[in-house]
Parts: structure tokens; C-alpha cells; sequence
């Protein structure tokens, strides 16, 4: 296939998707991104600008801006500024604000020393998050960018280089998609990492999934449909491979071989309405002894990504059965994350609102070494659930303190706890929380926030927002 072709395919692609009145500003994003990168190739030696075209439709086709005409401009021109003479300030008259600060958010940190590859991926992570707090729809386009450098990592041919941008891509962007519950994009960052950062366990891992799952799980799943079915519940089931990334962690902390690694396989129930997920458990459980550790509802307590269903682990034969029962819109959502928010004016603001919420976790006060950690912290932490006195839920990072609770709930009373009644107990403020405690928060008028606070406090929220008021605070005294 030549370089026209080459191009012509995709670029087609992309106009198929995209609405016909945004075509005129896509076509000219096209040409500037065009001109820009002329002469230059990726590692595999197609045309650079092939690159650009590719982000801009999986950004259309997989994860629902195709009628985001600012989000189509900046996925074409992403590179353009890195790459060539162009200027932030060539984008802005022509394409407008929004498109020049996407594009700046996704571009490489400058002025950082080029030897320390550690201190200029801090600093450009930093820029990222730092621009997600204006328009957190940078950290979806760095996600698609990421996504089809995986998808053409083959194409380099050093090894070192490969497991590099694999690591990189399993220490932050596996992390982002799951952050915006996009669990199929993780999925294939995991496997597409694994594959360069192990590649024997990987190639062990696809030879023996390649096989399927065992018999016996399509012995339970028929089990399963017939039970549900005689209750009158539709159901569809789909026994699901898990993670390959998940199964390595598992091989690692348990410090076990592959071959002991049983539960390669989960059963996902698919049943028609809410009140049929919860039917359908109590059917299982009445048939199959359930696993009481095993057993969540992410349904009544939905996780931070807002993924719901309700999981349980039964024993049939001597074998454990994982299940996840969900409606088709939890799945949906559990699958795509805010890329499921699609195809109206009133799903495109509740996709806004989410990205929101999530990108407000960074604090860009903080230094950008920090950052990292910071990530990890928050995002690969187990969760609890604690009530208020009127049942509402609270959900915290596990050994969460009464502090924390309480700037959960309010900035004001984190403030002003004096500590707390938990369970009917008194207990101090620095006291952890267990899941299902119910938490009615003490205060005190005169309290005053203190800098030691922050050795009890352990949600990155209260943390921040502490941070935020202590450093205020400083500022003014300094002023005056």
C-alpha cells in the first residue's frame, strides 16, 4: 500500500464519523497537521500524520467524540506543535481557546533537564493533570493517544524502548482508564504492556486462555440459566477471561506458578432490570453456597468509576464459580466508563460533570515528584463504605480515620471535628473505620486546622483540601 493510500483509508474513516457540518474545520485541522509532519515517519515507516488520523477515529469510534469537533481538531493536531514550527499561538485564532488548551495539555513538559527521563515524565504528567483541572477532556485524549501507540508498539524495534513505554503506560495510563471506569481500554493496555514487559508469562497466559475455559464452567453457566430461567428471570451469560495484568499480580503476590493460578475465568449474568440482580443473587445463593468474604454490591455502593453489579463466589463440585450480575446498562457502563455517556446533548453534560469530578483527585500545587505516588495512592487503594446517621453512604480509602469522614462529607465539618460517635462509642478523630461503621461526626466551634493533622488523614480529599487551606492561610500571613 503507498503513503496516499496509506493515508486516504483512515482520513476516510474519520469523515464517516464525523458529523458533515464539523467536516470544514476537521479538513483544515487535517491540512495544518498535514503540512506539519510532512517528511516525517513513525518507527514502522508509514507517515507520521497516520498517527494523528488513528487517535481522532478511535476518539470517534470507540469512546464517543465524534460530535466534539474541538476534541476531533486536537486529536488531529496533538503532535503538530511537538513536532514541527508550529505555535500554541498559530492554533488559537484559527480553531479557538478550547482546541489550542487541549493541545497544550497533551504536549510534552519543556525546560526539563533531557537526560532525566524520570523528572521529564513527572513534569509532563504534571502539565497533564494541571490542565484537566480546565478541561478534563485532556486526560481522554492522552488516553487515545496512548491507545494507538500500544496498538503499534511492534513497530519499534528495540526491546528496551518497548518495555519502557510498557511500564510507563502500566504505571499511569492503565491507571487514568481505570479511574474513567473504562475497563475495556485497561484491559487491552494490560495485555499490550504485559506483552513487553513479560513477554514469556504473556505468551504462557494466551497459550493456556486460548484453550477456553474448563468444562465444568459450562456445565454451571447451563446450571445457572436454567435456574434463573424457571424463576421467570431473562438472563444472558457470558463466561469472560480475566485480566492477563491481574493474573501476573496475582502470580507475583502470592509468589505462585501459573499453573496454580485457578480462577482464570469469571461468569458475567446479564438480567433485565435492578430488581432482577438482586433476585437473581438470591436464587444462586438459594441453590449454590455462597462465598461470605466474596460476596459485594456495588450496586447499592457504587464504585468511585461508577461501575455497579453485584458480585459473589459460589461452590459447585468442589469448584469456585466468580459471578458478576448486572443489567445491560451497568455492563455497558462498567465497559466503557464516560465513554458510554454518548449521543445527546443531556449525556455529553453528564460525561462533562464526571470528568470533572474525576480529574479534581490532583492537586497541581503539589511537586510534580510526588505525583506518582500520589496516583497510586488514590487509585489502588481498597474502598469502605461508612454511614452518616442518616444512612447515607460515605466511601473512603480503607483505613480511613474519623477525620476523614468527615471532610467527606463537608470541608467545614473536617474543620471542626473534635472527633466522633461511632456505632454508638465515642472515639477520637484520628480513630480508623471499618466498613458499615455509622459515623455521627463531634465538632468544635473553636478548632483551628494544624499541620499535624495531616499524619491521621489518608484520603488523598482531605489531604488536599487541608493542603489547599494551610498554604491559603500562609499566603495571607506573608502578605500582611
Amino acid at each position: 500500500m503507498n503513503d496516499v493510500q496509506e493515508i486516504k483509508d483512515p482520513l476516510r474513516k474519520l469523515l464517516a464519523r464525523v458529523p458533515p457540518e464539523s467536516h470544514p474545520i476537521v479538513g483544515q485541522a487535517y491540512h495544518i497537521a498535514f503540512a506539519s509532519h510532512e517528511g516525517q515517519r513513525r518507527d514502522a515507516g508509514q507517515p507520521f500524520i497516520i498517527h494523528p488520523i488513528a487517535v481522532a477515529v478511535l476518539l470517534a469510534s470507540e469512546l464517543g467524540f465524534s460530535r466534539d469537533a474541538e476534541m476531533m481538531t486536537a486529536a488531529l493536531l496533538h503532535d503538530a506543535v511537538e513536532d514541527s514550527a508550529l505555535d500554541f499561538e498559530d492554533i488559537d485564532p484559527t480553531f479557538g481557546p478550547a482546541v489550542a488548551r487541549l493541545v497544550r495539555g497533551v504536549t510534552k513538559a519543556e525546560g526539563v533537564q533531557a537526560k532525566n527521563r524520570a523528572a521529564r515524565r513527572n513534569a509532563t504528567l504534571q502539565k497533564l493533570f494541571a490542565a484537566a483541572q480546565d478541561d478534563p477532556r485532556v486526560l481522554i485524549l492522552k488516553l487515545a493517544d496512548r491507545v494507538h501507540n500500544m496498538r503499534s508498539i511492534d513497530g519499534i524495534d528495540d526491546p528496551s524502548r518497548r518495555r519502557r513505554i510498557a511500564q510507563e503506560t502500566a504505571d499511569v495510563y492503565i491507571p487514568i482508564a481505570h479511574l474513567l471506569g473504562m475497563r475495556r481500554t485497561q484491559r487491552e493496555l494490560e495485555n499490550q504492556s504485559l506483552s513487553c514487559i513479560e513477554p514469556e508469562v504473556h505468551a504462557e497466559l494466551t497459550q493456556r486462555l486460548a484453550t477456553g475455559p474448563s468444562p465444568h464452567y459450562h456445565l454451571f453457566v447451563d446450571k445457572v440459566n436454567q435456574l434463573l430461567h424457571a424463576a421467570g428471570i431473562r438472563v444472558r451469560t457470558r463466561i469472560q477471561p480475566k485480566s492477563m495484568w491481574s493474573m501476573f499480580r496475582k502470580i507475583e503476590r502470592l509468589n505462585v506458578p501459573l499453573a496454580n493460578i485457578h480462577d482464570r475465568h469469571a461468569i458475567e449474568v446479564i438480567v433485565s432490570n435492578r430488581d432482577a440482580c438482586y433476585r437473581g443473587l438470591g436464587m444462586i445463593h438459594g441453590q449454590f453456597a455462597p462465598v461470605m468474604e466474596s460476596i459485594k454490591d456495588f450496586i447499592a455502593l457504587p464504585k468511585r468509576n461508577r461501575y455497579r453489579a453485584l458480585h459473589t463466589t459460589v461452590l459447585d463440585g468442589g469448584n469456585r464459580y466468580e459471578i458478576h450480575i448486572q443489567t445491560p446498562a451497568m455492563h455497558r457502563v462498567g465497559e466503557l466508563g464516560v465513554a458510554a455517556l454518548k449521543g445527546d446533548p443531556r449525556s455529553d453534560e453528564r460525561r462533562r460533570r464526571w470528568l470533572e469530578e474525576l480529574s479534581d483527585w490532583h492537586d497541581h500545587d503539589t511537586p510534580s515528584h510526588h505525583l506518582l505516588e500520589d496516583l497510586k495512592r488514590i487509585l489502588f487503594v481498597r474502598e469502605i463504605a461508612a454511614f452518616t446517621p442518616k444512612d447515607e453512604p460515605i466511601i473512603l480509602p480503607e483505613g480511613a480515620t474519623v477525620h476523614d469522614f468527615a471532610f467527606a462529607v463537608h470541608t467545614d465539618l473536617g474543620f471542626k471535628c473534635a472527633g466522633a460517635i461511632v456505632n454508638g462509642k465515642h472515639v477520637a478523630r484520628d480513630t480508623s473505620l471499618k466498613w458499615g461503621d455509622t459515623v455521627n461526626i463531634l465538632t468544635d466551634p473553636a478548632r483551628t486546622p494544624r499541620p499535624n493533622w495531616l499524619r491521621h488523614l489518608k484520603s488523598f480529599h482531605a489531604r488536599k483540601v487541608l493542603k489547599r487551606h494551610l498554604h491559603l492561610s500562609e499566603s495571607e500571613v506573608n502578605s500582611r
